[in-house]
């Protein structure tokens, strides 16, 4: 019975949380806290049912943070030599093969997305994997101990913050009805 007061069950759903992932003194590693804050900028006072934070932090301790948003954007760094350095992709976390990448795993924790399972299973209230959106930045400087950005990521952050906002009008359209949610 704690644990499920703990996880807010019978509390209804906030709606967005936006978070920027990453370590601001590790380079490129800081771009999700750099688009976050560019994203929050930008909201200003229009940010109704919005919240946009930054975090150092994954799997249990990430899922505790989104325990009770109906949506969650998470922002970050992605290494996985694939892909030119700076370019944006967006997935959801239902769409994440290899579990492996970013900050949604720790090496003495366990995957967000399994962190959400064990979440679900303690009623938590909790959003949908389908409803976990990532805007990533391909990177390959995540490790440099420095707090700016390297200038390809740097000129990424912008494609990034567009993503957001366009993740930010879908989900809207779907929180509270719209053309396209419905």
């Amino acid at each position: 019975m704690v644990i499920r007061l703990l996880f807010g069950v019978g509390m209804p759903f906030k709606n967005i949380l936006i978070i920027g992932l990453g370590n601001p003194i590790l380079g490129d590693d800081g771009v999700g806290w750099v688009v976050a804050r560019e994203v929050e900028t930008r909201l200003g006072e229009s940010r109704h049912s919005i919240e946009v934070d930054c975090l150092a932090l994954g799997g249990l301790s990430l899922m505790e943070r989104l325990v009770g948003y109906q949506c969650v954007i998470l922002i970050d760094s992605l290494n996985t030599g694939q892909r030119p350095q700076g370019s944006v992709i967006t997935f959801t976390l239902e769409d994440m093969v290899d579990l492996n990448h970013g900050h949604s795993s720790a090496a003495h924790d366990t995957s967000l997305k399994t962190a959400l399972e064990v979440g679900r299973k303690l009623d938590a209230i909790l959003p949908a994997d389908k409803d976990v959106h990532v805007v990533a930045i391909e990177a390959q400087h995540i490790y440099d101990f420095k707090e700016e950005l390297s200038p390809v990521i740097a000129a990424a952050v912008l494609t990034a913050v567009q993503q957001v906002f366009d993740l930010i009008k879908w989900q809207q359209k779907v929180i509270y009805g719209g053309p396209d949610g419905d």
